[in-house]
């Protein structure tokens, strides 16, 4: 095996593992990502549910007379 060939072989390394380290990186993220979504979905269920007692007590006072 040449020099060029080792350099090479060296640089292709190299551009791997930077390329190994933004996967890791982008599955964190979209690991994060999930849980922020999942989250959310929690919190409009929860105001959704809120709502929903909310607007049966006031159509009970409302049209309960």
């Amino acid at each position: 095996m040449t020099s060029s060939e080792k350099e090479c072989l060296l640089r292709l390394e190299e551009k791997l593992d930077q390329v190994q380290k933004s996967v890791e990186k982008n599955a964190k993220e979209i690991s994060d990502l999930k849980a922020t979504v999942n989250m959310g979905k929690g919190a409009v269920k929860a105001l959704v549910f809120v709502g929903s007692i909310i607007t049966v007590i006031l159509g009970f006072f409302k049209y309960g007379d």
